[in-house]
């Protein structure tokens, strides 16, 4: 089974840059094969590392509610939908992507979603990590994806509303037991120097482990502003500082 990591925190605090840069890492060390899943609605993962995304599991959700009434004979829902699935996995080198999106419908998705999870469950042995994007809070971790994780890194900033944040997920944590084995936190784009101990000091009062400050990095903003691949960033702080938190994951 993979190990896993996944991403949580705020809106804006940096979740979908970091996943890309614990997966640009993992593959840098050959650690792969990794399985990348953006469970961000706004989908920006693949961005990141250079990929367009195609269909979305959201189209595909879409598209199978539409069909589900007028499927040829013998073929289950289930058959039907982990065919759709398949297509949907964007391959690269070291890693491969699955993008969610968004489902624009209404109606009850809790037998699809049940679908997607299983179908990331049973994918996950074929890879040596999985690594997580996650919207803002922890809807995909308990509803769409993986049953079991073993990091969560919640990303916070100066933003005291990030902090606030932090304390929610860390609650819900409480309550989903043993499904996380380890609860960690990050700090991210501290611009004042003079704030780190004081936002570290504040982060006694939440109950996760702080583990690391990815550092404001010029070249990481560089290649981010000109759309290139953060595969691309081979030695800066922030690739430095990534892998010393992966060291101390496990990875």
């Amino acid at each position: 089974m993979a190990q896993s990591i996944a991403l949580a925190g705020k809106g804006g605090t940096g979740k979908t840059t970091i996943a890309a840069l614990l997966i640009s890492r993992l593959c840098a060390l050959g650690k792969g094969p990794i399985l990348a899943v953006d469970a961000d609605a706004d989908a920006n993962l693949g961005s990141l590392l250079g990929i367009t995304p195609g269909k979305t599991l959201g189209d595909i959700r879409e598209q199978a509610l539409k069909d589900i009434k007028k499927l040829p004979a013998g073929m289950t829902k289930a058959n039907y939908f982990e065919l759709g699935l398949h297509e949907i996995i964007e391959e690269s080198k070291g890693f491969d992507l699955i993008t969610m999106g968004r489902a624009e419908g209404s109606g009850c998705y809790c037998y699809l979603n049940s679908l997607i999870r299983k179908f990331i469950d049973d994918l996950s042995p074929s890879y040596n990590w999985l690594v997580m994007d996650n919207e803002a809070g922890l809807e995909h971790l308990s509803r769409q994806t993986t049953r079991d994780i073993d990091a969560l890194i919640v990303v916070i900033t100066e933003n005291p509303l990030s902090f606030q944040s932090a304390t929610s997920i860390s609650e819900i944590l409480a309550d989903m037991g043993s499904r996380i084995k380890k609860k960690y936190v990050v700090t991210n784009m501290i611009k004042h120097n003079n704030r780190k101990e004081e936002i570290i000091e504040r982060l006694s009062d939440i109950n996760l482990e702080y583990i690391g400050n990815i550092p404001i990095d010029e070249e990481l903003d560089e290649i981010i502003f000109r759309g290139d691949s953060l595969l691309n960033l081979k030695d800066s702080p922030a690739i430095n500082e990534i892998s010393k938190i992966l060291e101390i994951i496990g990875g």
